[in-house]
């Protein structure tokens, strides 16, 4: 079996080539945790393989780059599971598990997130953050969704991008209830899905619709 056609059948950015002809392998990871198996795995293949190491992301993954063409299936194989636990990631800060100025529990959240979101058709890749307080560590105003722990409940923003066009969410709402955050996610998300153009960003369709749309969808007149 060829390369592409190798790639083509491991699970969603598990391999990704480079322009020097290698690949990087992205090992599976949620909120950037690795269990120290996978750590053991992952630091065996970097050293039986003489690789240069591993590159850790702003988006909590771990990336073992370099990895020629001739070795990558041993190493897709030793590594263990590769590419994404679900199709819309999402990314937490550490929350009340371990920072003393966090107001809820992020990575708590970030994980139920994940469930709530692994069955979304949308029209593009979406990007969620969560941060257990004000602070916003995770940049939760700038992804797609964020949501922001108060002391109250949370803070539900839609529509922000970190990219060549930076755009800052819309908030949706304050003070909800982890229940009535994910109500609000849901509509705002399936008036996207219904709305949106293809491939265009939860920022762009902020823009172009209106939050107060938005808003009507989610909360009618």
């Amino acid at each position: 079996m060829e390369i592409k056609e190798y790639i083509k059948e491991l699970p969603m950015r598990a391999v990704k080539p480079r322009g020097d002809g290698s690949f990087t392998v992205v090992p599976q990871m949620s909120q950037g945790q690795v269990a120290a198996r996978q750590l053991a795995a992952i630091q065996s293949v970097v050293e039986e393989y003489g690789l240069p190491g591993i590159r850790v992301t702003a988006g909590q993954r771990v990336m073992i780059d370099g990895v020629s063409a001739d070795i990558l299936r041993e190493v897709v194989e030793k590594v263990g599971p590769v590419g994404d636990v679900f199709r819309h990631k999402v990314q937490s800060c550490l929350g009340t598990t371990g920072c003393r100025l966090a107001m809820q529990d992020s990575m708590g959240l970030a994980a139920r997130m994940e469930e709530f979101l692994k069955d979304y058709s949308l029209p593009t890749k979406l990007k969620s953050s969560v941060s257990g307080c004000s602070m916003c560590c995770a940049e939760s105003l700038i992804r797609d969704i964020g949501l922001i722990g108060r002391k109250t409940g949370w803070t539900v923003s839609f529509g922000g991008n970190g990219g060549k066009r930076v755009r800052q969410g819309d908030v949706l709402a304050q003070d909800v209830t982890e229940i009535e955050a994910f109500e609000i996610i849901g509509k705002a998300l399936d008036f996207y899905a219904e709305n949106a153009k293809v491939k265009e960003r939860t920022a762009r369709f902020a823009e172009r619709v209106g939050v107060d749309a938005i808003k009507k969808a989610i909360f009618g007149e």
